[in-house]
């Protein structure tokens, strides 16, 4: 007949109480997203050790592909602290809305709401979730229809900003190793520039003072 028995005899949760259940709810969704930020983060760790055995190992193939994970992994991290954001947003306006009703004796449908949970369902991590929620806000008298459902877009990364961010990461994690393969200095500390050993010098200068005697030699060979 299109009715819930449990509203009939008074037994289904009001606005308030599903207000509160919505909070709930934003707060498991909340925990999921910490989970998955540490499952990357330690996915991360890992790739920087095995991008430091790589670099021993002089290579730099290995490495660059590596350190492309990481620069991944860091933008999904960004998207997903920025997802939990918009969560904090649509419960701090949920918080206000049950504050008002609490005053006004009445729950009404919030703008508020609305507005922030607009900007949730656009995270694509948690658009599914998003959009069942906002249907039993709906149902539940806690907002109006959404207004619009568009995913966020992700802009084209321009290549060269990937290639400085991959050079970047391969500096903080192996700065102290230099790969012979790579640019010039790419891996090479500040302290190893500064600081070089004093065989290397050694080896310079005697390299130096051979080839003087060598050209010496001939110059009298051909006198």
């Amino acid at each position: 007949m299109g009715f819930d028995l449990k509203q009939l005899f008074g037994l289904a949760p009001n606005a308030e109480e599903k207000n509160k259940e919505m909070r709930s709810k934003l707060r498991r969704m909340q925990r999921d997203i910490d989970g998955q930020i540490r499952d990357i983060t330690r996915s991360t760790k890992t790739t920087e050790r095995e991008i430091k055995q790589c670099a021993k190992r002089n290579d730099l193939k290995s490495c660059k592909a590596l350190a492309k994970e990481i620069v991944h992994a860091r933008q999904a991290v960004s998207k997903l602290y920025t997802t939990k954001a918009r969560m904090n947003s649509v419960d701090a306006a949920l918080a206000h809305q049950l504050a008002h009703a609490k005053s006004a004796k009445t729950l009404e449908r919030s703008s508020e709401v609305l507005r922030a949970m607009n900007d949730l369902v656009k995270s694509a991590t948690v658009r599914d979730q998003a959009r069942e929620l906002s249907k039993e806000m709906t149902k539940a008298g806690i907002m109006g229809e959404l207004m619009d459902e568009a995913l966020d877009v992700d802009l084209d990364v321009d290549e060269g900003e990937t290639e400085a961010a991959i050079d970047e990461v391969l500096r903080d994690i192996v700065g102290e190793i230099t790969l012979p393969d790579s640019k010039v200095g790419a891996f090479k500390s500040t302290e190893d520039v500064v600081a070089m050993p004093e065989a290397a010098q050694a080896q310079q200068t005697t390299t130096t003072t051979e080839d003087l005697k060598a050209r010496l030699a001939a110059m009298r060979e051909e006198a």
